[in-house]
């Protein structure tokens, strides 16, 4: 594992808790409880572990945020967490 993504999973060990803290547990998008914390711009395309390149998510919307409407859930949680 290179020294980059070793520094990312360091932080994401810290952001994630503060994440889920944010939201209350909840998921961002339909307010079920979450199950996830998701990466809004994904780590395959350099998304890094800070605090607002994160959302929590159930795991129906998580798969939604991979899936046909990744484009349009990214948007949504990127402007969301630019407001908080």
């Amino acid at each position: 594992m290179n020294k980059a993504k070793r520094q990312d999973n360091e932080l994401y060990k810290r952001t994630r808790k503060w994440a889920i803290e944010r939201d209350e547990g909840l998921c961002v998008i339909c307010g079920a409880l979450a199950d996830e914390v998701h990466h809004i711009v994904f780590r395959s395309q350099l998304g890094k572990s800070n605090l607002e390149n994160l959302a929590c998510l159930c795991r129906e919307c998580h798969s939604m945020a991979h899936g046909i409407h990744a484009k349009e859930i990214r948007q949504y949680l990127q402007e969301r967490n630019s407001q908080l």
